[in-house]
């Protein structure tokens, strides 16, 4: 049974990023393969979005014409089952229509494990490079502090920065922000990285660094 497209999902609008995930064979959705993709359209009981590279035989070798779609807002992380009702492809890049086959679901568990860091970064925001401090750090994104600014939800944007010896350039989008009730006139910024994106290997590697930093500190 196909449910319509939810208020939720039907506010990301054109362009905003989303991931699917294809379960492998035998397993859960949930337990499957990311891919990073976005909106191209929406429709009262479906959504556009754009075929992402090597998900046709990921999806074929499943078994399955089912995905989970998610996507980061202001509340946290949605997570939506969906019905591949085909693909397309005219002049343009190759899309998928998905239907939604139940509610969203409201996730507001963290997905990757965040320590305190302050590293110097820089975000790209509308072509400007604003300068930025994090306050802690994931793998799967920063949280920033920045001059105070208006930033809305999902901008896109790039976070600079260098880790141990390399350079890092991780694209993503502001999922929330809030101006901070202090003299600092600053705002706190979180920015979620894209899946699999640029950098994500040394992120990992400065977190472990970071967590057996702190083990040790504890151990008398």
């Amino acid at each position: 049974m196909s449910v319509t497209v939810s208020r939720a999902l039907a506010s990301l609008g054109i362009d905003a990023p989303v991931v699917l995930r294809i379960a492998a064979r035998g397993k859960l959705v949930g337990e499957g393969h990311e891919f990073a993709t976005h909106v191209e359209d929406v429709e009262p009981e479906a959504i556009i979005v754009g075929a992402p590279t090597g998900a046709n035989s990921v999806l074929l070798a499943s078994g399955s014409r089912d995905v989970e779609l998610s996507w980061m807002s202001p509340r946290g992380r949605y997570e939506q089952l969906c019905r591949v009702l085909g693909s397309a492809s005219s002049s343009g890049p190759k899309l998928w229509r998905l239907r939604p086959i139940r509610q969203p679901l409201l996730i507001q568990r963290r997905r990757y494990i965040r320590v305190r860091a302050c590293l110097d970064v820089v975000l790209d925001l509308d072509g400007e490079t604003v300068p930025a401090t994090t306050v802690d750090i994931s793998e799967g994104g920063f949280r920033v502090r920045l001059p105070r600014r208006d930033i809305p939800d999902l901008q896109r944007t790039v976070v600079r920065t260098v880790i141990g010896r390399e350079r890092v350039a991780a694209p993503g989008y502001v999922v929330r922000t809030i101006d901070l009730d202090d003299d600092s006139e600053q705002t706190e910024a979180v920015v979620a990285f894209d899946i699999g994106g640029a950098g994500s290997d040394a992120i990992r590697r400065h977190i472990l660094h970071l967590q057996l930093r702190a083990r040790a500190k504890r151990e008398p």
